[in-house]
């Protein structure tokens, strides 16, 4: 390995007790035996990423200072330009956490979070969740750390997690810049940009698909994925934002120049976490944006481009603020409820006269991009297929022409709640509408006065066993407007 650099392995590519797996379960089940207060410990590594006493599922126990709390817990960035980032700081310390707790139970040096490919055309497995952790027992006949039980239906027997379509990466890894267009545009391969955003609003393509997808697809109405509070307890949390990792590095080395933002803004923000000593420390963006220099010095098995070479010129860092603002040429006037059925929002749309009519300086064609703003609520939901002109009454899985994207409900109770740093508007995703739009034209189905805005909540049978539904009866959710823009 190049200059000291340790390789996060592909977990289906290993033996189901391959020993990057056991040794895995065996530092959890250590780390679990630590008080709460310890920074080491399993439950204060997933309060970081967000803790609410009340949903806490452990005993309630002895807790770390209010000033401790505030400092490092409920620290993840999400709805930003710092998601990326501050995950690969957050694993970074947790794989330094695990790998000295392997080491002090007698395993071996240098282990290695694994990455979870939901992705891999290769593997027919692949939608699974991988074997161990879906074991009850370890080798030894003791309980599996890995297995948790508060999952979606089907998940622990086998069944996929997901469709293709919760994995599919053409639409993130083509994305031409790092960060968002301004509001209504494109919203970019890592997101718009932010200060502290740990409920953060607009999500950027790799966090809507397959991020938010996967954490609902695995943890469905109540699972511990399903929640920021909860996610980092169950073990496969990792796994999945390891591969996340994994896709910002196969992004920045496709064919075409992809770059990180440059701004200092962005470069210079410092993140605190405590490293595997109980050390405070901090790391920047600029410190972490290559993976196999100090002070991270780990590579990942399989980098390669899963779409082939990107073909258009890419817009890097910053320069998509250079283009024109996007326009809005049609939005809604009241809220929509979503339901446990389809439901059918109308839109009236004019022509663009402004900034919408001006095509980008690199020459890239003109796209529109359907906005889903302030989805707000207090219920549950796995998530919504949003299609344009949906025939009423018609089967949506026959007409996926007319499928402009699916939304991922992951965190939007978080993103409803204010704070001293969001005013808990909601999440907000922009979903590039362009070839859906076109083909209506095209088939003379395109009506600008009466543009069909149809939600369809996903059941757990879309995607594997049947038995959970999409919204829980009282735990309303609603989008505060629907826009479409001309980017």
């Amino acid at each position: 390995m190049p200059n000291g650099t340790h390789t996060r392995q592909d977990v289906w590519k290993l033996n189901q007790w391959d020993p990057t797996i056991l040794w895995f379960a065996k530092a959890i089940a250590d780390m679990q035996t630590r008080p709460f207060t310890d920074p080491t410990s399993w439950r204060y590594q997933a309060a970081i990423h967000d803790y609410t006493p009340a949903d806490d599922p452990n005993p309630k126990v002895a807790m770390p200072s209010a000033a401790t709390q505030k400092t490092f817990w409920k620290q993840c960035q999400h709805g930003s330009w710092f998601f990326l980032p501050w995950h690969r700081m957050y694993l970074f310390y947790f794989e330094q956490i695990v790998a000295a707790t392997v080491t002090k139970l007698g395993g071996p040096s240098g282990w290695s979070l694994p990455y979870w490919n939901y992705s891999d055309p290769g593997n027919p497995s692949a939608r699974k969740l991988p074997t161990a952790f879906r074991a009850p027992k370890l080798p030894d006949g003791t309980s599996n750390p890995l297995l948790i039980a508060a999952r979606a239906p089907g998940v622990n027997q086998g069944a996929d997690v997901s469709g293709a379509a919760d994995v599919e990466l053409q639409t993130s890894l083509s994305k031409q810049s790092f960060v968002a267009q301004p509001h209504g545009g494109d919203p970019g391969f890592g997101g718009p940009q932010t200060g502290f955003s740990h409920n953060g609003a607009s999500v950027g393509e790799l966090e809507r698909v397959p991020h938010g997808l996967i954490h609902m697809d695995v943890g469905g109405q109540d699972g511990w994925m399903s929640a920021f509070d909860t996610a980092a307890l169950d073990p496969i949390f990792w796994l999945h934002h390891a591969n996340l990792d994994r896709l910002w590095t196969v992004w920045m080395g496709r064919a075409g120049g992809h770059a990180n933002p440059n701004a200092n803004n962005w470069r210079n923000q410092s993140f605190q976490f405590h490293d595997a000593t109980g050390n405070v420390v901090s790391l920047s963006p600029a410190q972490v944006v290559d993976t196999t220099v100090a002070p991270l010095r780990y590579q990942y098995q399989d980098v390669s481009d899963p779409l082939g070479p990107a073909v258009a010129a890419p817009l890097v860092g910053l320069q998509v603020e250079q283009q024109p603002p996007p326009e809005m040429v049609g939005a809604t006037t009241a809220p929509h409820a979503l339901a446990e059925q389809p439901t059918t929002a109308h839109l009236s749309v004019a022509a663009p006269t402004g900034p919408g009519l001006v095509a980008a300086p690199s020459g890239a064609a003109q796209r529109i991009y359907l906005n889903i703003e302030n989805i707000t609520g207090t219920g549950k939901s796995t998530g919504y297929e949003v299609y344009l002109n949906l025939p009423p009454d018609a089967d949506p899985q026959q007409h996926r022409d007319k499928l402009v994207g699916i939304l991922p409900m992951f965190g939007v109770a978080e993103a409803s709640r204010s704070d001293a740093q969001h005013a808990g508007s909601g999440l907000h995703y922009a979903l590039d509408a362009t070839d859906v739009i076109r083909r209506l034209q095209a088939n003379n189905a395109w009506n600008p006065t009466d543009l069909r805005i149809t939600f369809v909540p996903r059941r757990r049978g879309d995607v594997a066993p049947p038995g959970l539904s999409a919204a829980r009866p009282g735990g309303a959710i609603q989008v505060g407007r629907i826009s479409l823009y001309y980017a």
